[in-house]
């Protein structure tokens, strides 16, 4: 059974040089024994290694930018990888903390042969922006340990995988640093040398976990291995090369977020009604921004105009260092068949237009409104989720309705000005079954700044203005 191994030894650097300011000498550094896990090769260039001190880095320069190291940051990427790479090929093993393990056997049968297979691989990797090494080996731990090494080479020789598994030190196994000891204690330099001890022999010598370990290397032994299943989510976490204090500075990096986003939804001929936006402020609680689309979107231009009318009305409350993008759910394509001779009637669908109306104003400031079986007109109409649906079957449905004004004053007040009336009266009286019975004399009356008005007059002849006609 042939593997292959995919190791990617920085991911969270590879997630900074992504975007496109030039990155200084950098560092991340792991937060328990504050050494250096990742350097970029300006960093390299001023002497720092891997595995050097926080404090001795930071002596070879003043200008040195130093990150640290986030393991879910890490674990979540590898999980983005697998999702990308199950388009391709099909038994995906996550290997902690840094790798991926792809079962090639079964996938050789609809791939010309192994070159186009990593091919296939490789081209999926591309756009992702992550350095990494591959190793192909008979069992899991040699493709893991080849990979490792930076071994690098389609080859698919059984006798020349092993060999080359042989030439590695004893230090590239994964054991704990008690077995290499007792390794090195009696004259073991080389995965070779250890190889040629029969296992029986190696049990009397050794305990029976390095049994176990050198016969899953060898093959011989069963080795454990859970399969990855994709879940329908997206999920992109981005952290910023500087904290920014301005969202309007944000639009690059979120549109690269939003760029994944379209190639994700496109592979699966999917739309989404909604995105969610994470920003991690420094010292504060993240703020959490939901942005629509009435009609389903995948177009990353789309979603940056949208998230943009949200962002202007957003204030930060400490300095911006790292932007999560995630969608929950989606939707199918809507391909809608239009005639051959139809030209469009404008630049933008009702749905769209409602879709930028929230995000300027706010989802709970743009509402429909649906008409209501009552002559009261305080109670004729209700609040409704807008739609082009709704407001079409509220006019068709009131063909014959009666001269009513657009706008109805909130609270009903009293009319104090000389009014001329034009048309009336209307008198509606009902409500008594409820408790909030009226009695009333509708008019349409003019004022003296040429204003049309929807006046009443009650049982005690008071007169009310209630609406204005626009």
């Amino acid at each position: 059974m042939l593997w292959l191994y995919l190791h990617f030894p920085q991911l969270q650097l590879d997630g900074l040089l992504a975007q496109s300011a030039p990155l200084p000498p950098t560092i991340i550094v792991s937060d328990k024994q504050h050494a250096v896990v990742q350097l970029n090769d300006a960093a390299r260039q001023l002497g720092v290694k891997i595995g050097m001190g926080l404090g001795a880095a930071a002596a070879m320069s003043t200008s040195l930018s130093v990150y640290e190291f986030k393991v879910d940051h890490e674990q979540q990427r590898i999980e983005e990888l697998a999702q990308w790479l199950y388009l391709d090929t099909a038994d995906i093993h996550i290997s902690a903390p840094r790798g991926l393990l792809l079962k090639v056997s079964n996938m050789l049968s609809l791939y010309p042969n192994l070159t186009h297979y990593l091919e296939t691989i490789q081209a999926r990797l591309l756009p992702q922006n992550v350095q990494y090494h591959f190793g192909l080996g008979y069992s899991p731990l040699a493709a893991q340990l080849l990979a490792q090494a930076g071994y690098d080479k389609i080859d698919e020789d059984k006798v020349s995988l092993f060999a080359a598994v042989g030439k590695l030190p004893i230090d590239a196994l994964t054991l704990n640093t008690r077995q290499k000891q007792q390794l090195l204690r009696v004259g073991i330099k080389s995965v070779q040398a250890l190889l040629d001890i029969p296992l029986v022999e190696l049990g009397r010598r050794f305990d029976t976990e390095l049994v176990q370990y050198v016969g899953r290397l060898q093959g011989k032994f069963h080795h454990p291995v859970e399969f990855y299943q994709p879940t329908e989510t997206f999920q992109r976490n981005l952290i910023l090369l500087f904290e920014l204090e301005n969202l309007t500075y944000l639009s690059k990096p979120l549109y690269t977020l939003l760029l994944q986003l379209e190639a994700f939804l496109k592979l699966r001929d999917k739309l989404t009604l909604e995105i969610v936006l994470i920003l991690e402020q420094r010292d504060a609680e993240s703020l959490c921004l939901k942005v629509g689309s009435a009609q389903g979107e995948y177009r990353a231009k789309k979603w940056q105009e949208l998230c943009q009318l949200i962002l202007e009305r957003t204030q930060l409350s400490a300095p911006l260092q790292a932007i999560t993008l995630r969608v929950d759910e989606f939707c199918e394509s809507h391909n809608q068949n239009e005639d051959l001779f139809s030209e469009p009637i404008g630049t933008m669908t009702h749905a769209g237009l409602l879709s930028v109306l929230r995000a300027k104003l706010g989802e709970q400031a743009v509402y429909g409104v649906t008409a209501l079986p009552d002559a009261r007109p305080e109670y004729a109409t209700s609040r409704c989720e807008p739609s082009v649906q709704a407001l079409h079957s509220f006019f068709t449905e009131n063909k014959a309705s009666l001269l009513r004004p657009n706008f109805l004053l909130a609270q009903i007040q009293p009319l104090h000005d000389k009014v001329t009336l034009l048309q009336g009266p209307e008198r509606i009286s009902t409500g008594w079954w409820d408790g909030h019975d009226i009695e009333r004399d509708y008019f349409i009356a003019q004022d003296e700044q040429l204003r049309r008005l929807w006046v009443f007059r009650d049982r005690q002849q008071r007169w009310f203005v209630h609406g204005i006609f626009s």
